[in-house]
Parts: C-alpha cells; sequence; structure tokens
C-alpha cells in the first residue's frame, strides 16, 4: 500500500482551488514534520501566515477536509479489492489548557476546556487488519459542569432514554452513516468497546442488517436461552460462563498504562505486556428490549455470545475476561477465533488515538473551537500515515521503502541514519532507521510516538537543508 500524503486531498472541494492547494501544503508539511509547532513546521512566514489563513477561513469546514480523506480511504478499498472491512468506534478526549478561555470550545470538566471526538477507523478485515483510515466522525461538546461539591440531580433511566439528545446516540448514528458512505464499496462488520454496548445502539445496527462485534458492558442484563425457543432465563454472564469452551488460544497482551481518569483506570487497571492463554466458549442468546427503551426499536435481539477468559492469570494480575456480543457466525473453531480477532483488532484505534495526540501533538494547537476542528481534520490523514506507516513495517516489513518514502528523503536519511542502510532499503530497514534517530534503541521493542515523531523532526530538517543548497547551487550557476 503506497502512502503518498498528497493523494488524500486529492478529491477535496473547497470551492477555491486556491484553498485547496494551501490545504495541500498544510498538509505535506505535517505529514514531513509531524510534531513541530505551526512556526517550526512551515518553510516561511509567509507559509505561516496561510496556514492560520487556512484554518479560519469560514469556506473551511473540517467536514470537507475529512471528506476528501474518506474519498482516499473507500479508493483504497476498492484498490485492494475488499469485500468486508472492519469499522472500529471509539472516543477519545481532547483536552485544551491555556490562562484564557477559548471560544467556541466545549468543557471535560469544571476547569478544563476541550470535547470529546468519536472516530470510525477502518482497517481491512482479513489477518492483517491493515489500517485503511477514518471514514466517520462526530464531536461532543460539553457545556461547562457545575462547580465541585455542586448536589447532583438524579435522573432516572427513563428519563435519560427520553432525551433525545443523549451522546451514547452517537455510536448507532456514526455507524449507520459509516456503512452508509461505505455503499458500493464493502461491507462493515462494526466493532465496539463495551460503551457501546446499549440495547439502542445494538437495536439499531439489527433494524439496519449492520454486522457487529460488541464487547458485553451489561453482564447482569437478562436474556433467554435454550434449543426451543429461547426458554430458560437468566442473566448474561450467568448464561456465559455455562458456555461450552470451543477452542483455546496463547495470546501477547500489549502493555497498559494507568488511565488519568479514575473510572477508567478502574474499569482496565494497568498491566504490563505478557503473554496469557485464553480459553473460548460461544452460544447464542435472546436479548428482550429494556423497558425504559423508548424507540421503535425490535422486541428482542438474537446474537451470538463468544465467552472469552483466560486460564492461569499469573499472580497479582486481574485475568482477561471478555463477553462478546456478535452477529458473526460461532459454530466452529474458526469462526469464534475470527470473532475474537476481529475485536482484538479494535486496539488499532487506541493506537490511531496515540499518533493523534502524540504523534502529531495535536493538543499542543493554540486554536479555538471552529479552527482547531479543522486542524484537526487536516491531522487525521497524517495521524492514519504514521499509523499505516508503523502497521507495515510489522506486517509487510520487506516491502521496498519507496513504498512509503519519496527519493528525496530516502537519500537524506541515507546520508544522516546512525548506520548504514542497505542498497535495496525495506520499509522496516527505514522505519527503523527513522526511530533510532529519535533515540529508539531496536532491542527495547517497537519504537513508541514520541521517539518515532522526534525522528521525523530531525529527517526533515536534514532533507530541507539539502533542498536549500541545491537551491543556492542553482542561484550561483
Amino acid at each position: 500500500m503506497t502512502m503518498s500524503i498528497e493523494s488524500e486531498f486529492a478529491h477535496l472541494d473547497l470551492g477555491d482551488k486556491r484553498l485547496e492547494r494551501r490545504a495541500c501544503l498544510v498538509l505535506d508539511r505535517w505529514s514531513a514534520k509531524p510534531g513541530a509547532s505551526f512556526p517550526k513546521m512551515v518553510a516561511s512566514d509567509a507559509e505561516l501566515q496561510g496556514l492560520y489563513a487556512l484554518v479560519e477561513h469560514e469556506h473551511v469546514s473540517h467536514r470537507a477536509l475529512l471528506d476528501a480523506h474518506a474519498f482516499a480511504t473507500f479508493a483504497r478499498i476498492d484498490e485492494r479489492k475488499l469485500s468486508t472491512v472492519l469499522v472500529v468506534h471509539d472516543t477519545t478526549t481532547f483536552s485544551f489548557g491555556g490562562e484564557s478561555e477559548r471560544k467556541d470550545l466545549g468543557w471535560i470538566s469544571y476547569k478544563t476546556q476541550g470535547f470529546h471526538g468519536h472516530f470510525a477507523l477502518a482497517l481491512s478485515a482479513d489477518g492483517a487488519r491493515t489500517p485503511l483510515g477514518v471514514i466517520g466522525f462526530s464531536t461532543v461538546m460539553r457545556p461547562r459542569p457545575a462547580p465541585p461539591k455542586t448536589p447532583k440531580i438524579e435522573v432516572t433511566s427513563r428519563q435519560r432514554a427520553a432525551d433525545s439528545a443523549r451522546e451514547s446516540l452517537r455510536w448507532g448514528r456514526l455507524a449507520l452513516e459509516a456503512a452508509e458512505s461505505l455503499r458500493g464499496h464493502a461491507v462493515p462488520i462494526h466493532v465496539m468497546d463495551s460503551e457501546g454496548d446499549a440495547y439502542v445502539t445494538l437495536g439499531t445496527l439489527e433494524r439496519h442488517a449492520q454486522r457487529f462485534v460488541v464487547r458485553a458492558a451489561e453482564l447482569a442484563r437478562v436474556v433467554r436461552s435454550g434449543e426451543d425457543g429461547f426458554v430458560e432465563k437468566g442473566a448474561l454472564r450467568y448464561f456465559a460462563e455455562r458456555s461450552v469452551p470451543i477452542t483455546a488460544r496463547e495470546v501477547q497482551l500489549t502493555r497498559r498504562r494507568a488511565s488519568p481518569f479514575p473510572k477508567a483506570r478502574k474499569e482496565h487497571p494497568p498491566r504490563p505486556a505478557r503473554p496469557a492463554k485464553l480459553e473460548m466458549a460461544a452460544q447464542r442468546i435472546r436479548m428482550p428490549r429494556p423497558s425504559y427503551v423508548l424507540e421503535d426499536l425490535p422486541d428482542a435481539i438474537d446474537v451470538n455470545i463468544v465467552h472469552v477468559r483466560e486460564l492461569e492469570t499469573p499472580d497479582g494480575m486481574e485475568p482477561v475476561e471478555w463477553i462478546l456480543l456478535t452477529t458473526e457466525p460461532v459454530d466452529t473453531e474458526e469462526d469464534v477465533l475470527r470473532v475474537v480477532d476481529h475485536y482484538r483488532a479494535r486496539w488499532t484505534i487506541e493506537e490511531y488515538f496515540k499518533a493523534v495526540k502524540t504523534g502529531c501533538a495535536y493538543e499542543s494547537r493554540q486554536l479555538e473551537g471552529g479552527p482547531l476542528l479543522v486542524a484537526l481534520a487536516l491531522c487525521v490523514p497524517v495521524a492514519w500515515q504514521m499509523l499505516a506507516l508503523r502497521h507495515q513495517s510489522r506486517t509487510e516489513p520487506d516491502a521496498p521503502a519507496d513504498t512509503v518514502m519519496s527519493a528525496p528523503r530516502l537519500r537524506a536519511l541515507r546520508i544522516i541514519a546512525r548506520k548504514p542502510l542497505p542498497s535495496a532499503p525495506t520499509v522496516k530497514d527505514v522505519f527503523y532507521a527513522i526511530a533510532a534517530l529519535g533515540g529508539h534503541i531496536e532491542r527495547n521493542g517497537p519504537p513508541g510516538w514520541i521517539t518515532l515523531r522526534a525522528g521525523f523532526d530531525e529527517l526533515l530538517i536534514v532533507e530541507r537543508a539539502f533542498e536549500a543548497a541545491k537551491s543556492i547551487e542553482r542561484c550561483d550557476q
């Protein structure tokens, strides 16, 4: 998969060719130096003025920029002839500090401004799970909450369900938008973490014949099971624990850092990277519609469940356990493993968020509401390119280096690399050479986003120096 950043905006339509050219230039500059501040990212004061004029222009919307990247994503799907893709959904929090209040921006706490970005990231559904691009995005801009220690107003489940503007509806809405945008390209399988487990979300997907793999959150919900018309009634956890094991597998668990948010830290405690043996069981259940659900949805949803639990957990470690709700078949060992692999691919979107925040330093941008969203839309394809490069270095390490890097940049890398590059370098060769520029030591494992960003920055400085030297040489001739 060739990763040319210029092609991400090939179909950009801002109604003004000058704005479109400027957007492509900014995208190129950001891609070349993803972690730099805006003044250090551009090549001149004129370019800096043009960058700010672009993000603040009344006719430049983040939607138009995201649509252009989505169009390029669909082209990648068509090029690879993919009939099915995974669409991974998740929400991340963007927070912005500073002394003064920013206009047109929400709040994530009483003292901190920011917003929540809800993304739909497309991946190939094959064994590679290749990141293809972002095909859906929405924002949650919350009002400033009440001061600390203010008494909370209790809200019932029925009162929450009656709120047509409640935030939880974003899961189903974006899934349907993503499915519609994929029409004619590929069939989506929606993958969601436990926050996506709500009857309204699942019922909406069921009503529109959407396929999904969603991690269950409400394990005490009452469901039905049984061979003859779902005759037995009980809690979801009860049936999951009674499921007959189908297969087991050894996997490598990734490291999980402690979340800064207490609730998330409790639900997902930190853990070191370690091997784990997972046992998997499956069966079919019927999920009745809760009484508080007011939407016009099916009276019940028939889904398969896959129960994943860790065996022989090391002392002091929390065992891995998932109960997955899915429309995918679970009749054979291969079916069950496929469902589990679909859900494990969800971690890719967490890596994407790191590419946006750490790799592209998005939260350090000194902008206000609308321009900040335009900057995010410019950042989206840059972060995808960084994620795709790292993914390709792992899954296609022997691919030629020119599939991910231009000839001038490769020449610059040859000169400043910590150790000589081979005569015909591969993707892995250039990836680790860039990481080494940022201080990475290969025996320490895969490089992080900060290291990669530092390596890219150093490479760009040298590449621009070569360009400047050539310009001076041409002027002297």
